[in-house]
Parts: C-alpha cells; sequence; structure tokens
C-alpha cells in the first residue's frame, strides 16, 4: 500500500501526539503527590525544578526506578542511599551496566542525561526515609 507525503504526515504527527499525550500522563503520574504515602512505600523528594538533580530525578524514575525502586532503596537492583562510589564510576556502570545483572544505557542516555543521573544520586541519604 502506498501513502501520499499528507498522508504520511497526517499518520506521523498523530502518532507523535498521541505519544507526547502519553508521555505528559507518565511524567504527571511521577511528579504529582498522591497524597499520603503508604507505610510500606515511601516517595523520594522532589528536587528543585530546573536543576540537574532534578532532571536525574525524572531520568531515575524512567530509567531506573523499575528496579531500584521508586524511593531508590533497592528491589531488583541495591538500594542507591549513600553510594560512596566516585562520580565517576557512578557514570561507568550507568554507561556500561554490569553483566548479569544491569543493564548499559550508553545507546540510551547522553553523557549529560549520565551526570544529572549522577547528581541525582548524590542527593540520596544514607537513612531509610
Amino acid at each position: 500500500m502506498k501513502f501520499s507525503l499528507h498522508t504520511k504526515a497526517l499518520i506521523l504527527g498523530t502518532l507523535s501526539g498521541l505519544g507526547a499525550v502519553a508521555i505528559a500522563f507518565a511524567a504527571g503520574g511521577i511528579i504529582r503527590s498522591s497524597g499520603a504515602a503508604s507505610p510500606t512505600t515511601t516517595r523520594l523528594a522532589l528536587p528543585p525544578a530546573g536543576t540537574l538533580e532534578r532532571q536525574g530525578f525524572t531520568l531515575f524514575m524512567m530509567n531506573c526506578a523499575h528496579c531500584h525502586g521508586d524511593d531508590a532503596h533497592g528491589g531488583e537492583g541495591p538500594d542507591l542511599h549513600g553510594v560512596t562510589k566516585s562520580d565517576e564510576r557512578i557514570a561507568a556502570l550507568i554507561k556500561n551496566g554490569i553483566k548479569g545483572e544491569m543493564p548499559k544505557f550508553s545507546a540510551k542516555l547522553a553523557d549529560h542525561d549520565v551526570h544529572a543521573l549522577v547528581a541525582f544520586v548524590r542527593l540520596l541519604k544514607d537513612t531509610k526515609t
């Protein structure tokens, strides 16, 4: 089946719009406070808007929280509170992954994204909240 340029543009525009709506709903769920947290779940404090740490928070929720937990206290992946590794080592782990344990993110995340994630991890405290 052959589509005209106009039809292709219409389809691409529609798909882009639907993707933007899906991203907006997902981001709204991450950013919006759910009110009282359940007794077994804690939420991370939202870093100030416009900061590298806020960028890192958003990237964490999109790429890391499913393994490290929404509160970064671990789950399938380890607790990230109080990490003592150097910034360079954390960045290398994010980019290169850990064979059989953590995927590589070098193809998905740019260097500035990795730096934002490192900045966010540095905000996490040793104590469980």
